[in-house]
Protein backbone atom coordinates (compact mmCIF):
# COMPACT_ATOMS: atom_id res chain seq x y z
CA UNK A 1 0.00 0.00 0.00
CA UNK A 2 1.25 3.67 -0.75
CA UNK A 3 0.93 6.52 1.49
CA UNK A 4 0.36 10.32 0.92
CA UNK A 5 3.02 12.14 1.88
CA UNK A 6 1.20 14.55 4.49
CA UNK A 7 -0.92 12.02 6.47
CA UNK A 8 -0.89 12.83 9.78
CA UNK A 9 0.93 9.87 12.05
CA UNK A 10 0.07 9.60 15.80
CA UNK A 11 2.05 6.62 16.92
CA UNK A 12 -0.44 5.72 19.67
CA UNK A 13 -3.14 5.15 17.19
CA UNK A 14 -2.08 3.50 14.45
CA UNK A 15 1.45 2.13 13.35
CA UNK A 16 2.57 3.26 9.86
CA UNK A 17 6.18 3.69 8.88
CA UNK A 18 5.41 5.54 5.54
CA UNK A 19 4.55 8.82 6.82
CA UNK A 20 6.59 11.84 6.75
CA UNK A 21 8.70 11.79 3.12
CA UNK A 22 7.37 8.89 1.13
CA UNK A 23 4.94 6.62 0.12
CA UNK A 24 7.01 3.33 0.56
CA UNK A 25 5.54 0.44 2.46
CA UNK A 26 4.49 0.26 6.00
CA UNK A 27 6.15 -1.54 9.30
CA UNK A 28 3.05 -4.03 8.79
CA UNK A 29 3.46 -4.93 5.01
CA UNK A 30 7.09 -5.39 5.83
CA UNK A 31 6.64 -7.60 8.67
CA UNK A 32 4.52 -9.44 6.41
CA UNK A 33 6.96 -9.49 3.85
CA UNK A 34 9.39 -11.33 5.87
CA UNK A 35 7.25 -13.84 8.00
CA UNK A 36 5.88 -15.05 4.30
CA UNK A 37 9.42 -15.22 3.35
CA UNK A 38 10.74 -17.97 5.55
CA UNK A 39 10.77 -21.08 4.92
CA UNK A 40 11.00 -22.63 8.42
CA UNK A 41 7.42 -23.48 9.46
CA UNK A 42 5.40 -21.77 12.26
CA UNK A 43 4.26 -22.76 15.05
CA UNK A 44 0.77 -23.50 14.27
CA UNK A 45 1.87 -25.75 10.97
CA UNK A 46 1.69 -29.45 11.58
CA UNK A 47 5.27 -31.40 11.34
CA UNK A 48 4.29 -33.73 8.39
CA UNK A 49 3.76 -33.53 4.36
CA UNK A 50 0.04 -31.80 4.94
CA UNK A 51 1.96 -29.20 6.75
CA UNK A 52 4.49 -28.62 4.70
CA UNK A 53 2.52 -28.58 1.57
CA UNK A 54 0.02 -25.97 2.94
CA UNK A 55 2.87 -23.66 4.61
CA UNK A 56 3.86 -23.81 0.90
CA UNK A 57 1.34 -22.54 -0.75
CA UNK A 58 0.53 -19.87 2.07
CA UNK A 59 3.70 -18.27 1.11
CA UNK A 60 3.07 -18.71 -2.42
CA UNK A 61 -0.36 -16.77 -1.88
CA UNK A 62 1.37 -13.73 -0.19
CA UNK A 63 4.19 -13.63 -3.26
CA UNK A 64 1.40 -13.99 -6.62
CA UNK A 65 -0.55 -10.98 -4.28
CA UNK A 66 3.01 -8.99 -3.59
CA UNK A 67 2.70 -9.43 -0.44
CA UNK A 68 -0.88 -7.26 0.46
CA UNK A 69 -2.81 -8.08 3.20
CA UNK A 70 -5.77 -10.72 3.20
CA UNK A 71 -7.77 -10.00 6.41
CA UNK A 72 -6.54 -7.23 8.26
CA UNK A 73 -6.21 -3.45 7.01
CA UNK A 74 -2.87 -3.23 8.68
CA UNK A 75 -4.21 -2.67 12.03
CA UNK A 76 -7.81 -4.06 12.15
CA UNK A 77 -9.97 -6.61 10.73
CA UNK A 78 -11.58 -6.61 7.47
CA UNK A 79 -15.14 -8.33 7.30
CA UNK A 80 -13.43 -11.12 5.45
CA UNK A 81 -11.74 -11.87 9.10
CA UNK A 82 -15.21 -12.17 10.58
CA UNK A 83 -16.60 -14.16 7.48
CA UNK A 84 -13.76 -16.86 7.92
CA UNK A 85 -14.19 -17.08 11.78
CA UNK A 86 -18.24 -17.64 11.23
CA UNK A 87 -17.50 -20.16 8.94
CA UNK A 88 -15.35 -22.20 11.53
CA UNK A 89 -17.61 -21.96 14.20
CA UNK A 90 -19.97 -23.79 11.44
CA UNK A 91 -17.08 -26.55 11.85
CA UNK A 92 -18.50 -28.35 14.43
CA UNK A 93 -21.76 -29.00 12.38
CA UNK A 94 -20.04 -30.94 10.00
CA UNK A 95 -18.62 -33.23 12.53
CA UNK A 96 -15.43 -31.54 12.95
CA UNK A 97 -14.16 -29.76 15.98
CA UNK A 98 -13.61 -26.04 15.53
CA UNK A 99 -10.34 -25.98 18.42
CA UNK A 100 -7.95 -27.79 15.35
CA UNK A 101 -8.47 -24.37 13.02
CA UNK A 102 -7.95 -22.30 16.59
CA UNK A 103 -11.60 -21.18 16.85
CA UNK A 104 -11.47 -19.58 20.89
CA UNK A 105 -7.97 -18.07 20.14
CA UNK A 106 -8.97 -15.96 16.97
CA UNK A 107 -12.25 -15.16 18.28
CA UNK A 108 -10.41 -14.13 21.71
CA UNK A 109 -7.64 -11.88 19.05
CA UNK A 110 -10.98 -10.68 17.29
CA UNK A 111 -12.50 -9.06 20.26
CA UNK A 112 -9.17 -7.83 21.36
CA UNK A 113 -9.12 -6.04 18.45
CA UNK A 114 -12.56 -5.06 18.00
CA UNK A 115 -12.31 -2.75 20.86
CA UNK A 116 -10.25 -0.37 18.38
CA UNK A 117 -13.92 1.18 17.44
CA UNK A 118 -13.22 2.76 20.90
CA UNK A 119 -9.98 2.67 21.64
CA UNK A 120 -8.20 2.22 17.48
CA UNK A 121 -6.23 -0.45 19.36
CA UNK A 122 -6.19 -2.69 16.83
CA UNK A 123 -2.94 -5.08 16.06
CA UNK A 124 0.41 -4.13 16.12
CA UNK A 125 2.13 -4.38 12.79
CA UNK A 126 4.11 -7.78 13.77
CA UNK A 127 1.40 -9.17 15.30
CA UNK A 128 -0.86 -8.04 11.90
CA UNK A 129 1.96 -9.80 9.76
CA UNK A 130 1.48 -12.87 11.98
CA UNK A 131 -2.06 -13.04 12.37
CA UNK A 132 -3.00 -12.11 8.21
CA UNK A 133 -0.87 -15.41 7.19
CA UNK A 134 -2.31 -17.71 9.95
CA UNK A 135 -5.69 -16.68 8.77
CA UNK A 136 -4.60 -17.44 5.42
CA UNK A 137 -2.95 -21.20 6.09
CA UNK A 138 -6.47 -21.93 8.62
CA UNK A 139 -8.51 -20.87 5.69
CA UNK A 140 -6.72 -23.17 3.28
CA UNK A 141 -6.15 -26.25 5.84
CA UNK A 142 -10.24 -25.89 6.61
CA UNK A 143 -10.79 -25.91 2.86
CA UNK A 144 -8.44 -29.01 2.31
CA UNK A 145 -10.13 -30.87 5.07
CA UNK A 146 -13.46 -30.02 4.02
CA UNK A 147 -12.69 -31.40 0.15
CA UNK A 148 -10.23 -34.35 1.09
CA UNK A 149 -11.10 -35.11 5.08
CA UNK A 150 -8.81 -34.75 7.57
CA UNK A 151 -5.06 -34.57 5.75
CA UNK A 152 -6.96 -36.96 3.23
CA UNK A 153 -6.33 -39.85 5.65
CA UNK A 154 -8.00 -42.28 3.16
CA UNK A 155 -4.74 -42.16 1.87
CA UNK A 156 -2.58 -43.25 5.20
CA UNK A 157 -5.37 -46.33 5.03
CA UNK A 158 -4.35 -49.30 2.49
CA UNK A 159 -7.90 -50.34 2.74
CA UNK A 160 -9.29 -47.51 0.91
CA UNK A 161 -8.64 -46.82 -2.41
CA UNK A 162 -11.55 -44.75 -4.08
CA UNK A 163 -9.88 -41.63 -5.71
CA UNK A 164 -10.55 -37.99 -4.30
CA UNK A 165 -10.90 -35.30 -6.69
CA UNK A 166 -8.07 -32.67 -6.79
CA UNK A 167 -8.65 -29.83 -5.14
CA UNK A 168 -6.31 -26.35 -5.06
CA UNK A 169 -7.07 -24.67 -1.73
CA UNK A 170 -4.75 -21.78 -2.81
CA UNK A 171 -6.92 -21.33 -6.13
CA UNK A 172 -9.82 -21.20 -4.18
CA UNK A 173 -8.66 -18.88 -1.36
CA UNK A 174 -7.87 -16.21 -4.12
CA UNK A 175 -11.53 -16.77 -6.02
CA UNK A 176 -13.00 -16.62 -2.64
CA UNK A 177 -11.19 -13.00 -2.01
CA UNK A 178 -12.18 -11.90 -5.09
CA UNK A 179 -15.31 -12.44 -4.90
CA UNK A 180 -15.66 -11.67 -1.14
CA UNK A 181 -17.35 -15.16 -0.54
CA UNK A 182 -15.34 -16.54 2.18
CA UNK A 183 -18.04 -18.42 3.81
CA UNK A 184 -19.70 -19.28 0.98
CA UNK A 185 -16.84 -20.71 -0.67
CA UNK A 186 -16.12 -22.72 2.34
CA UNK A 187 -19.99 -24.16 2.30
CA UNK A 188 -19.71 -25.15 -1.20
CA UNK A 189 -16.95 -27.52 -0.42
CA UNK A 190 -18.44 -30.23 2.09
CA UNK A 191 -20.20 -33.18 0.34
CA UNK A 192 -23.53 -32.37 -1.76
CA UNK A 193 -24.69 -36.18 -2.05
CA UNK A 194 -27.86 -36.40 -0.29
CA UNK A 195 -26.79 -39.02 2.20
CA UNK A 196 -24.31 -36.57 3.75
CA UNK A 197 -26.43 -33.92 4.49
CA UNK A 198 -29.31 -36.53 6.09
CA UNK A 199 -25.74 -37.58 8.06
CA UNK A 200 -25.20 -34.33 9.05
CA UNK A 201 -28.77 -33.30 10.24
CA UNK A 202 -28.61 -36.59 12.13
CA UNK A 203 -25.60 -35.77 14.10
CA UNK A 204 -27.27 -32.64 15.40
CA UNK A 205 -30.34 -34.51 16.77
CA UNK A 206 -27.96 -36.69 18.21
CA UNK A 207 -26.17 -34.29 20.14
CA UNK A 208 -29.84 -33.07 21.03
CA UNK A 209 -29.85 -36.47 22.72
CA UNK A 210 -26.55 -36.80 24.46
CA UNK A 211 -27.56 -33.15 25.92
CA UNK A 212 -30.36 -34.29 26.85
CA UNK A 213 -28.74 -36.94 29.22
CA UNK A 214 -28.87 -40.11 26.17
CA UNK A 215 -31.25 -43.19 26.96
CA UNK A 216 -31.18 -45.37 29.63
CA UNK A 217 -29.54 -48.61 29.65
CA UNK A 218 -31.34 -51.90 29.38
CA UNK A 219 -31.24 -54.84 31.39
CA UNK A 220 -29.52 -57.85 29.39
CA UNK A 221 -32.21 -59.83 29.48
CA UNK A 222 -36.02 -58.13 29.88
CA UNK A 223 -37.88 -61.46 29.91
CA UNK A 224 -40.73 -59.71 27.83
CA UNK A 225 -43.80 -61.79 26.21
CA UNK A 226 -46.05 -60.33 23.89
CA UNK A 227 -49.08 -59.09 25.41
CA UNK A 228 -48.36 -58.70 28.80
CA UNK A 229 -47.80 -55.42 31.00
CA UNK A 230 -44.12 -54.93 32.74
CA UNK A 231 -42.01 -52.43 33.98
CA UNK A 232 -39.44 -53.58 31.66
CA UNK A 233 -41.31 -52.78 28.43
CA UNK A 234 -42.35 -49.43 29.68
CA UNK A 235 -38.42 -49.00 30.11
CA UNK A 236 -37.82 -50.71 26.59
CA UNK A 237 -40.86 -48.21 25.04
CA UNK A 238 -38.96 -45.08 26.76
CA UNK A 239 -35.39 -46.19 25.09
CA UNK A 240 -37.06 -46.18 21.42
CA UNK A 241 -39.11 -43.03 22.38
CA UNK A 242 -35.65 -41.15 22.33
CA UNK A 243 -34.17 -42.66 19.92
CA UNK A 244 -37.52 -41.91 17.53
CA UNK A 245 -38.45 -45.65 17.17
CA UNK A 246 -41.39 -45.79 19.04
CA UNK A 247 -44.28 -43.04 18.79
CA UNK A 248 -46.88 -44.40 21.55
CA UNK A 249 -47.57 -43.00 24.96
CA UNK A 250 -44.95 -43.58 27.92
CA UNK A 251 -46.30 -43.84 31.05
CA UNK A 252 -43.95 -41.60 33.07
CA UNK A 253 -44.21 -44.70 35.63
CA UNK A 254 -45.75 -48.29 35.88
CA UNK A 255 -46.33 -51.25 33.23
CA UNK A 256 -46.64 -51.39 29.30
CA UNK A 257 -48.17 -53.54 27.17
CA UNK A 258 -45.73 -55.49 24.95
CA UNK A 259 -48.17 -54.92 21.91
CA UNK A 260 -48.16 -54.60 18.28
CA UNK A 261 -47.01 -51.43 18.47
CA UNK A 262 -44.04 -51.75 20.58
CA UNK A 263 -43.11 -54.50 18.32
CA UNK A 264 -43.36 -52.59 15.27
CA UNK A 265 -40.72 -50.03 16.71
CA UNK A 266 -38.61 -52.73 17.94
CA UNK A 267 -38.28 -53.69 14.13
CA UNK A 268 -37.90 -50.66 13.49
CA UNK A 269 -35.09 -49.92 15.51
CA UNK A 270 -33.40 -53.51 14.00
CA UNK A 271 -33.78 -52.59 10.29
CA UNK A 272 -32.05 -49.38 11.25
CA UNK A 273 -28.99 -51.12 12.87
CA UNK A 274 -28.87 -54.09 10.67
CA UNK A 275 -30.61 -56.59 12.69
CA UNK A 276 -33.21 -59.84 11.76
CA UNK A 277 -36.33 -57.97 12.11
CA UNK A 278 -38.29 -60.66 13.97
CA UNK A 279 -40.06 -57.54 16.87
CA UNK A 280 -38.38 -59.21 19.78
CA UNK A 281 -36.50 -57.70 22.14
CA UNK A 282 -33.06 -60.28 22.42
CA UNK A 283 -30.06 -60.52 23.72
CA UNK A 284 -28.76 -58.49 20.12
CA UNK A 285 -31.07 -56.27 19.82
CA UNK A 286 -30.51 -54.90 23.56
CA UNK A 287 -27.08 -54.86 23.09
CA UNK A 288 -27.67 -52.27 20.32
CA UNK A 289 -29.85 -50.36 21.97
CA UNK A 290 -27.42 -50.19 25.16
CA UNK A 291 -24.66 -48.56 22.81
CA UNK A 292 -24.37 -45.10 24.17
CA UNK A 293 -25.49 -42.43 22.21
CA UNK A 294 -21.51 -41.07 22.79
CA UNK A 295 -20.37 -43.71 20.84
CA UNK A 296 -23.34 -43.41 17.87
CA UNK A 297 -21.76 -39.53 17.70
CA UNK A 298 -17.98 -40.87 16.64
CA UNK A 299 -19.77 -43.10 14.40
CA UNK A 300 -21.80 -40.40 12.79
CA UNK A 301 -18.36 -38.27 12.76
CA UNK A 302 -16.60 -41.35 11.06
CA UNK A 303 -19.24 -41.63 8.51
CA UNK A 304 -19.31 -38.12 7.75
CA UNK A 305 -15.22 -37.96 7.26
CA UNK A 306 -15.61 -40.88 4.85
CA UNK A 307 -18.13 -38.97 3.08
CA UNK A 308 -15.20 -36.06 2.43
CA UNK A 309 -12.81 -39.10 0.64
CA UNK A 310 -15.47 -39.08 -1.74
CA UNK A 311 -15.58 -36.89 -5.07
CA UNK A 312 -17.24 -33.75 -4.81
CA UNK A 313 -19.01 -34.84 -7.86
CA UNK A 314 -20.03 -38.08 -8.10
CA UNK A 315 -21.69 -38.04 -11.37
CA UNK A 316 -25.16 -36.99 -13.09
CA UNK A 317 -26.03 -41.00 -12.42
CA UNK A 318 -23.76 -43.41 -10.32
CA UNK A 319 -24.26 -46.61 -7.74
CA UNK A 320 -23.16 -46.86 -4.44
CA UNK A 321 -22.57 -50.16 -2.82
CA UNK A 322 -22.39 -49.86 0.90
CA UNK A 323 -20.06 -52.71 1.83
CA UNK A 324 -21.44 -53.17 5.68
CA UNK A 325 -24.52 -52.21 5.07
CA UNK A 326 -25.01 -54.94 2.68
CA UNK A 327 -27.02 -52.32 0.02
CA UNK A 328 -26.52 -51.23 -3.47
CA UNK A 329 -27.89 -48.03 -4.01
CA UNK A 330 -28.35 -46.29 -7.67
CA UNK A 331 -28.77 -42.10 -8.01
CA UNK A 332 -29.78 -39.76 -10.50
CA UNK A 333 -28.50 -36.27 -8.62
CA UNK A 334 -31.00 -35.98 -5.75
CA UNK A 335 -33.58 -39.11 -6.32
CA UNK A 336 -32.14 -43.07 -5.39
CA UNK A 337 -33.55 -44.96 -8.34
CA UNK A 338 -33.27 -48.38 -7.27
CA UNK A 339 -32.02 -50.22 -4.50
CA UNK A 340 -31.54 -54.02 -3.12
CA UNK A 341 -29.70 -56.00 -0.89
CA UNK A 342 -25.90 -57.42 -1.98
CA UNK A 343 -23.80 -60.40 -0.86
CA UNK A 344 -19.88 -58.99 -0.10
CA UNK A 345 -16.75 -60.80 0.65
CA UNK A 346 -16.12 -62.55 3.68
CA UNK A 347 -13.52 -61.03 6.25
CA UNK A 348 -10.94 -63.81 4.92
CA UNK A 349 -11.47 -62.62 1.44
CA UNK A 350 -13.12 -58.86 1.93
CA UNK A 351 -14.54 -56.58 -1.07
CA UNK A 352 -12.27 -53.67 -1.54
CA UNK A 353 -13.17 -50.59 -1.15
CA UNK A 354 -12.35 -48.75 -4.41
CA UNK A 355 -14.47 -46.63 -7.35
CA UNK A 356 -14.37 -46.77 -11.24
CA UNK A 357 -16.73 -46.78 -14.00
CA UNK A 358 -19.23 -49.69 -15.26
CA UNK A 359 -18.73 -50.17 -19.09
CA UNK A 360 -20.35 -53.16 -20.31
CA UNK A 361 -22.58 -55.89 -19.08
CA UNK A 362 -22.02 -59.69 -20.40
CA UNK A 363 -25.74 -62.10 -20.24
CA UNK A 364 -25.11 -65.75 -19.78
CA UNK A 365 -21.86 -65.24 -18.56
CA UNK A 366 -18.57 -67.89 -18.30
CA UNK A 367 -17.30 -68.20 -14.76
CA UNK A 368 -13.24 -68.06 -15.43
CA UNK A 369 -12.47 -69.55 -11.71
CA UNK A 370 -9.68 -67.39 -10.68
CA UNK A 371 -5.90 -68.60 -9.83
CA UNK A 372 -6.74 -68.76 -5.96
CA UNK A 373 -10.08 -70.60 -6.20
CA UNK A 374 -8.70 -73.08 -8.31
CA UNK A 375 -5.63 -73.96 -6.50
CA UNK A 376 -7.43 -73.70 -3.10
CA UNK A 377 -10.67 -75.33 -3.68
CA UNK A 378 -11.20 -76.56 -7.15
CA UNK A 379 -8.46 -78.94 -7.41
CA UNK A 380 -8.39 -80.66 -4.25
CA UNK A 381 -12.08 -80.99 -4.74
CA UNK A 382 -11.67 -82.70 -8.02
CA UNK A 383 -9.01 -84.77 -6.11
CA UNK A 384 -11.76 -86.04 -4.21
CA UNK A 385 -14.09 -86.44 -6.87
CA UNK A 386 -14.10 -87.23 -10.18
CA UNK A 387 -17.40 -86.01 -11.20
CA UNK A 388 -16.83 -82.42 -9.57
CA UNK A 389 -16.44 -81.02 -12.85
CA UNK A 390 -19.52 -82.97 -14.83
CA UNK A 391 -21.93 -82.35 -11.70
CA UNK A 392 -20.73 -78.98 -11.18
CA UNK A 393 -20.94 -77.99 -15.65
CA UNK A 394 -17.53 -77.04 -15.57
CA UNK A 395 -14.84 -77.35 -17.96
CA UNK A 396 -11.08 -77.11 -18.24
CA UNK A 397 -9.21 -75.06 -20.90
CA UNK A 398 -5.27 -74.49 -21.57
CA UNK A 399 -3.60 -71.61 -21.58
CA UNK A 400 -4.88 -70.40 -25.33
CA UNK A 401 -8.50 -71.32 -24.49
CA UNK A 402 -8.70 -74.93 -25.82
CA UNK A 403 -10.76 -77.68 -24.11
CA UNK A 404 -8.01 -80.20 -22.12
CA UNK A 405 -9.45 -83.47 -21.53
CA UNK A 406 -10.67 -83.67 -17.73
CA UNK A 407 -8.65 -86.65 -17.52
CA UNK A 408 -5.30 -85.22 -19.11
CA UNK A 409 -4.76 -82.98 -16.05
CA UNK A 410 -1.25 -82.80 -14.82
CA UNK A 411 -1.71 -82.25 -11.45
CA UNK A 412 2.09 -81.38 -11.02
CA UNK A 413 1.59 -78.17 -13.25
CA UNK A 414 -1.57 -76.83 -12.27
CA UNK A 415 -0.50 -73.16 -14.07
CA UNK A 416 -0.90 -75.08 -17.19
CA UNK A 417 -4.79 -75.23 -17.02
CA UNK A 418 -7.90 -72.70 -16.38
CA UNK A 419 -11.11 -73.68 -14.87
CA UNK A 420 -14.33 -72.60 -16.24
CA UNK A 421 -17.85 -72.92 -15.44
CA UNK A 422 -20.19 -72.46 -18.62
CA UNK A 423 -23.14 -70.58 -18.63
CA UNK A 424 -26.76 -71.70 -17.19
CA UNK A 425 -28.78 -71.39 -13.73
CA UNK A 426 -26.09 -73.26 -12.27
CA UNK A 427 -23.26 -70.92 -12.97
CA UNK A 428 -21.47 -69.25 -9.66
CA UNK A 429 -21.91 -66.09 -11.73
CA UNK A 430 -25.65 -66.41 -12.17
CA UNK A 431 -27.22 -65.26 -15.58
CA UNK A 432 -25.71 -61.64 -15.80
CA UNK A 433 -22.53 -59.57 -14.33
CA UNK A 434 -21.76 -56.00 -14.82
CA UNK A 435 -18.38 -54.97 -15.57
CA UNK A 436 -15.90 -52.35 -14.24
CA UNK A 437 -12.57 -53.38 -15.17
CA UNK A 438 -10.25 -52.83 -12.55
CA UNK A 439 -7.29 -54.00 -10.46
CA UNK A 440 -9.10 -56.18 -8.14
CA UNK A 441 -11.09 -58.36 -10.64
CA UNK A 442 -14.45 -57.39 -8.98
CA UNK A 443 -17.27 -56.85 -10.26
CA UNK A 444 -20.80 -57.21 -9.48
CA UNK A 445 -22.97 -60.14 -10.39
CA UNK A 446 -25.99 -62.58 -10.38
CA UNK A 447 -26.08 -65.50 -8.27
CA UNK A 448 -27.72 -68.81 -8.00
CA UNK A 449 -27.94 -68.63 -4.29
CA UNK A 450 -30.88 -66.51 -3.97
CA UNK A 451 -31.63 -67.28 0.01
CA UNK A 452 -28.93 -65.85 0.84
CA UNK A 453 -30.29 -62.11 0.82
CA UNK A 454 -32.33 -63.10 3.51
CA UNK A 455 -30.21 -63.32 6.25
CA UNK A 456 -29.47 -60.03 8.00
CA UNK A 457 -25.33 -60.48 8.03
CA UNK A 458 -24.73 -61.27 4.19
CA UNK A 459 -20.64 -61.90 3.77
CA UNK A 460 -20.14 -64.67 2.44
CA UNK A 461 -18.52 -63.75 -1.58
CA UNK A 462 -14.86 -64.31 -2.46
CA UNK A 463 -14.89 -60.44 -3.14
CA UNK A 464 -17.54 -59.92 -5.41
CA UNK A 465 -20.97 -58.50 -5.35
CA UNK A 466 -23.74 -60.35 -5.44
CA UNK A 467 -26.96 -58.45 -6.31
CA UNK A 468 -30.45 -59.24 -5.49
CA UNK A 469 -31.74 -57.79 -8.89
CA UNK A 470 -29.96 -58.28 -11.16
CA UNK A 471 -32.57 -58.04 -14.10
CA UNK A 472 -33.78 -54.70 -13.00
CA UNK A 473 -30.18 -53.89 -13.16
CA UNK A 474 -29.67 -54.18 -16.11
CA UNK A 475 -33.41 -53.01 -17.71
CA UNK A 476 -32.04 -49.87 -15.73
CA UNK A 477 -28.38 -49.71 -17.82
CA UNK A 478 -29.26 -50.46 -20.89
CA UNK A 479 -32.73 -48.34 -20.56
CA UNK A 480 -31.28 -46.25 -23.44
CA UNK A 481 -30.84 -48.86 -25.74
CA UNK A 482 -34.39 -49.39 -27.26
CA UNK A 483 -33.26 -52.49 -28.79
CA UNK A 484 -32.82 -53.73 -25.29
CA UNK A 485 -36.11 -54.33 -24.10
CA UNK A 486 -37.24 -56.18 -21.22
CA UNK A 487 -37.86 -59.98 -23.24
CA UNK A 488 -34.77 -59.50 -25.05
CA UNK A 489 -32.84 -58.76 -21.66
CA UNK A 490 -34.47 -62.33 -20.11
CA UNK A 491 -34.32 -63.77 -23.52
CA UNK A 492 -30.23 -62.90 -22.84
CA UNK A 493 -30.20 -64.02 -19.49
CA UNK A 494 -31.16 -67.45 -20.60
CA UNK A 495 -29.74 -67.88 -23.18
CA UNK A 496 -26.39 -70.23 -22.37
CA UNK A 497 -24.23 -68.29 -24.94
CA UNK A 498 -22.37 -65.38 -23.74
CA UNK A 499 -22.66 -62.11 -24.92
CA UNK A 500 -21.24 -58.82 -23.93
CA UNK A 501 -23.79 -55.52 -24.35
CA UNK A 502 -21.66 -52.14 -23.82
CA UNK A 503 -22.75 -49.48 -21.99
CA UNK A 504 -24.45 -45.87 -23.99
CA UNK A 505 -22.40 -43.86 -21.29
CA UNK A 506 -19.83 -45.21 -18.65
CA UNK A 507 -21.53 -44.93 -14.95
CA UNK A 508 -19.63 -44.36 -11.72
CA UNK A 509 -19.87 -47.23 -9.08
CA UNK A 510 -18.27 -46.89 -5.46
CA UNK A 511 -18.13 -49.78 -3.54
CA UNK A 512 -17.65 -48.04 -0.56
CA UNK A 513 -17.70 -48.42 3.63
CA UNK A 514 -20.42 -46.70 5.86
CA UNK A 515 -21.06 -47.95 9.25
CA UNK A 516 -23.73 -44.83 9.74
CA UNK A 517 -26.32 -44.12 7.10
CA UNK A 518 -28.82 -41.85 6.86
CA UNK A 519 -32.13 -41.88 5.44
CA UNK A 520 -35.98 -39.96 5.60
CA UNK A 521 -36.52 -42.81 8.46
CA UNK A 522 -32.96 -42.14 10.45
CA UNK A 523 -29.70 -42.87 10.88
CA UNK A 524 -29.11 -46.60 9.98
CA UNK A 525 -26.04 -48.43 11.96
CA UNK A 526 -24.20 -51.18 10.71
CA UNK A 527 -21.52 -53.45 12.43
CA UNK A 528 -17.76 -52.98 11.29
CA UNK A 529 -17.63 -55.85 9.04
CA UNK A 530 -13.90 -55.67 8.50
CA UNK A 531 -13.00 -53.91 11.44
CA UNK A 532 -12.30 -50.71 9.37
CA UNK A 533 -13.84 -48.39 11.81
CA UNK A 534 -11.28 -48.86 14.89
CA UNK A 535 -8.57 -48.54 12.70
CA UNK A 536 -9.26 -45.10 11.34
CA UNK A 537 -11.07 -44.25 14.29
CA UNK A 538 -7.52 -44.79 15.57
CA UNK A 539 -5.95 -42.19 12.71
CA UNK A 540 -8.68 -39.40 12.66
CA UNK A 541 -8.11 -39.21 16.34
CA UNK A 542 -4.06 -39.06 16.16
CA UNK A 543 -4.60 -36.27 13.08
CA UNK A 544 -7.28 -34.39 15.30
CA UNK A 545 -4.89 -34.20 18.42
CA UNK A 546 -2.19 -33.29 16.01
CA UNK A 547 -3.97 -30.14 14.50
CA UNK A 548 -5.25 -29.32 18.33
CA UNK A 549 -1.81 -29.31 19.17
CA UNK A 550 -0.43 -26.83 16.73
CA UNK A 551 -3.71 -24.60 16.85
CA UNK A 552 -2.67 -24.78 20.70
CA UNK A 553 0.61 -23.56 19.49
CA UNK A 554 -0.45 -20.45 17.29
CA UNK A 555 -2.85 -19.24 19.73
CA UNK A 556 -0.45 -18.67 22.14
CA UNK A 557 2.20 -17.13 19.50
CA UNK A 558 -0.10 -14.84 18.30
CA UNK A 559 -1.36 -13.99 22.25
CA UNK A 560 2.53 -13.07 22.86
CA UNK A 561 2.49 -10.92 19.76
Amino acid sequence: MKRTVGILCVAALTVVAGCGTGGGPSVAEIALQEAAALKRRPAFVTADSEGTRLWKLTRDFYKRREHRFAWIDETHPRPQMDDLIRALEAANLEGLDPEMYSLGELTARRLEAGRGFLTRKGFEPQQAAQMDIWLTYLYMKYASDLADGISNLAQADRSWKIEPEPFDPLDHLERALAGNRITESLAELTPQAPQYRLLRESLAEYRKIADAGGWPTLPARLGLRRGQKSENASRLARRLAISGDYTGTVPERGPLAYDHSLSEAIERFQRRHGLEQDGSAGPATVAAMNVPVDRRIAQIRLNLERWRWLPRDLGARHIIVNIPAYRLDVWEGERQVLSMRVVVGRKDTPTPIFNDRMTYLVFSPYWNVPPEIAENETLPAILQDVQFLERNNMEVIDTNGNPVDPTSIDLGDPAGYRFRQRPGGQNSLGLVKFMFPNQFNVYLHDTPADSLFAQATRSFSHGCVRVERPEALAQYLLRDQAAWTPDRIAKAMHSMEEQAVKLTEPLPVYLGYWTASATPEGVHFTGDLYDIDRRQSALVAERAARLKRSARKGGALHAAG
